[in-house]
């Protein structure tokens, strides 16, 4: 079997895995990054790229993030517009700052189009191989490296990242790492075109309907007068119902008031399609010997939120980071490489855990419409919800009893 020699083996190409190879660009590192898909490819997912994502591109090399800038295929997201089970809403911006720098917080782009930008950037550095359509079939470690093959060819290499999603090859050959169906959420997909009453500043919507809870339906503007509509539900909830997530979409859509109207004239430009959502914070290895898991095979994705994209880039950083550092100290241990855990557990971990309690209060209908009511006629409580995209400590507040206690007299 022919053999090839790398330093790093970089397992998926999405948004992770290009991350890593993108913040190991330009080095002596020999990278080889392997994708069991060809591009462009599709990837089924809400499409929205927070202020998260924007901070990474901005920190990659060589303008990655002004090209972006540039790129035609995107939508500005300005806000979000929370829907309570009591079809009352609140507009939450996502800055207070409205200057023209600052308005575009995030944006909504087709997976398709997003992960192939990315992907064509990497393609240009010297130090980095891409092999399209290698689906690893075997992954091994040892003292003297890691060994992977598609059974047609074997790479070799000094560590490897596994940055290849809720069903990672590198995290099944290399830990016990099980599925977690109590931090594990179902999602389905689809696309519509002229859908009424789309918010005027482009804001996504997150409906959180009583028969969904915690989980939410969500509309998110794009180009072209088109949609992308999904709903996302916890997975121990599907199972108890037996529900055809498909099926309740439609349902939804057509028994909900506010939506069927907006949707009596529009038409379905996709098919909808399913895919599973690992959520933090779950007690999984996320590094060993020669290895670090990456994104959703680190199950990384805010548990209130459901958004991933932003968390999988920031790790892919972060593990880029400890493998410099691994390569000049020589040291690819399982003790020195588990200093990504610490990391990781810093920039996204403790956020995770408060987006958990704020999933489980979510579930409450009453709690909802409550606070949203609350925010609808007061200000300064709009104002602490849009901090609460950016500073963890304020996010933190509202798993505080004291915090829904002081809102009763406001």
């Amino acid at each position: 079997m022919p053999e090839k020699i790398y330093d790093i083996i970089i397992a998926g190409a999405g948004p992770a895995g290009l991350s890593t190879a993108l913040s190991l660009a330009g080095t002596n590192l020999a990278i080889a990054l392997v994708e069991k898909e060809s591009f462009p490819r599709d990837k089924i997912c809400g499409d929205a790229l927070s202020a998260t994502v924007m901070n990474v591109l901005k920190r990659l090399p060589d303008n990655i993030y002004k090209d972006f800038m540039d790129f035609p295929g995107k939508t500005s997201s300005n806000g979000i517009r929370f829907i309570a089970p009591d079809q009352n809403f609140v507009d939450v911006p996502f800055t207070l700052d409205a200057s023209p720098a600052t308005t575009d917080s995030g944006f909504i782009c087709k997976r398709i189009d997003f992960d192939n930008f990315l992907f064509e950037k990497v393609q240009r550095y010297k130090n980095i191989s891409v092999f399209r359509n290698f689906r690893i079939s075997h992954a091994e470690v040892s003292n003297e490296g890691i060994i992977i093959s598609d059974g047609k060819e074997e790479f070799k290499a000094k560590m490897v990242v596994g940055a290849d999603g809720i069903h990672s090859v590198i995290a099944s050959s290399f830990t016990d790492n099980k599925l977690d169906h109590h931090h594990y959420s179902i999602a389905v997909r689809t696309y519509f075109k002229n859908v009424k009453d789309l918010h005027p500043q482009g804001y996504i919507e997150l409906h959180f309907l009583k028969d969904l809870l915690p989980g939410y339906l969500w509309i998110f503007p794009m180009q072209n007068n088109e949609v992308n509509v999904g709903l996302g539900m916890m997975f121990n909830r599907v199972r108890k119902h037996k529900q055809n997530l498909s099926k309740t979409l439609l349902e939804l859509i057509e028994r909900t008031p506010g939506l069927k109207r907006r949707f009596e004239d529009a038409t379905m430009t996709g098919k909808i399609g399913g895919y599973g959502l690992p959520l933090g914070p779950a007690k999984k290895i996320l590094s060993g010997n020669r290895f670090l898991l990456t994104g959703d095979a680190a199950s990384l994705i805010d548990p209130f939120s459901g958004e991933g994209i932003g968390n999988a880039m920031v790790s892919g950083e972060i593990a880029a980071r400890v493998i410099k550092e691994a390569f000049l100290k020589g040291d690819f241990s399982g003790e020195f490489l588990s200093t990504y855990n610490k990391i990781i557990e810093r920039k996204i971990g403790k956020e995770l855990k408060i987006s958990q309690w704020i999933q489980k209060l979510a579930s409450l209908p009453w709690l909802f419409n409550f606070v949203v009511g609350k925010a609808r006629k007061n200000d300064d409580l709009k104002k602490m919800l849009t901090k609460m995209f950016t500073n963890q400590e304020v996010k933190s507040q509202l798993i505080n009893p004291l915090f829904y206690i002081k809102l009763l007299f406001k």
